[in-house]
């Protein structure tokens, strides 16, 4: 199937994270006038419901073609708005056979983030998703006994069972939402065909998400600031809370403060959900940023640490080597941040 053609069929995000606004790419940077800019080329279109766009320090090649593929592949395996996919294939009969690479691998990343993140990365939630309205159907009236008769389907580690030949679940119910890592997972593809061409020199972007290497267009390291969301919201976009460097780094964003919304008794209701209750999480923090080596584990930890919470997504993010985060929590009167030991402050800027 040609790509436009999947791009046509995408009508929402593909994944069910906060807004990427908050990660704004900046040029600007210190350099000798007389310094003459590098020529890169840029790639750029519409993917997964959001867009993509990618810096290359590489003019001759074409690799079009091969970002295309790469599109394709995940489409194919992960979107469950496609309905030939194979991610829709198991939500409705309850199985797959010979599954491919890309849905195996994806689903093998998916195991890992759910046991490192103690269940918090949770891709059985599709059915607690639709349920609490958070897609295509129409929200259904929500209470404890609801809930109850749903929580048997959730379970990644218990209701997706593996074989030689593919995967089945448990029961019948049980439906996969694997988008949790889609977008770091096509980022990291993306980056192996780079890599893989030689090309020092790129960043890779999609709908806010990036992964990066080496130096921009004028010498600098890819610098990546981290907006205010509370003057996002307010139509200002330039406040910065943070800025980041990304050489062969990764970083990724999810919150809560937009996708939510009022129920019957005026309660808030955001998106996202902790699958240990399963209802929409009541926690204190707007949003978190990850920095980490591999755009799939950023974005799988974006997600799991918005679902625990910052006490336990703190002692959680400490633990793993290579990974840093900046959590930003509602206080009474303002906003306050929080970082892990190792995510570049403000103050340690020059």
């Amino acid at each position: 199937m040609k790509l436009n053609i999947l791009r046509s069929l995408i009508l929402v995000e593909f994944t069910m994270h906060f807004p990427r606004l908050i990660l704004v790419l900046l040029v600007f940077g210190l350099y000798s006038c007389a310094e003459k800019e590098k020529e890169y080329r840029t790639y750029q279109g519409e993917i997964f419901g959001t867009y993509y766009r990618i810096q290359v320090n590489e003019l001759e090649r074409d690799f079009q073609p091969a970002f295309d593929s790469v599109f394709s592949l995940i489409n194919q395996a992960s979107n469950s708005y496609i309905q030939e996919s194979e991610v829709s294939d198991f939500n409705n009969s309850g199985s797959i056979q010979n599954p491919s690479f890309t849905f195996r691998n994806m689903l093998d990343s998916c195991r890992k983030y759910h046991r490192l993140s103690e269940g918090f990365f949770e891709p059985t939630l599709f059915p607690l998703i639709k349920a609490w309205g958070f897609s295509f159907e129409e929200k259904e009236k929500m209470d404890s006994s609801k809930v109850i008769e749903l929580m048997p389907l959730i379970g990644f580690e218990s209701k997706i069972m593996a074989s030689d030949s593919g995967f089945f679940a448990a029961q019948e119910g049980v439906k996969l939402d694997i988008t949790g890592l889609g977008e770091g997972y096509a980022l990291d593809k993306l980056a192996e065909v780079l890599n893989a061409a030689g090309v020092s020199d790129y960043m890779v972007e999609i709908g806010g998400e990036m992964k990066a290497k080496g130096k921009n267009s004028r010498g600098a390291i890819w610098s990546i600031g981290i907006e205010d969301p509370q003057q996002v919201e307010l139509g200002n976009t330039n406040v910065l809370l943070a800025k980041v460097e990304l050489d062969n780094k990764a970083i990724s964003s999810s919150g809560n403060y937009r996708k939510f919304y009022l129920d019957e008794n005026g309660i808030r209701r955001p998106h996202i959900l902790n699958p240990l209750t399963g209802f929409p999480v009541s926690h204190s923090m707007v949003s978190v940023s990850v920095l980490a080596n591999s755009a799939t584990e950023a974005d799988a930890l974006a997600t799991a640490f918005m679902s625990m919470g910052p006490e336990k997504a703190r002692v959680l993010a400490e633990s793993i080597p290579g990974v840093e985060a900046m959590f930003i929590i509602g206080g009474k009167d303002k906003l306050e941040i929080e970082y892990t030991s190792g995510f570049p402050k403000p103050e340690e800027k020059k």
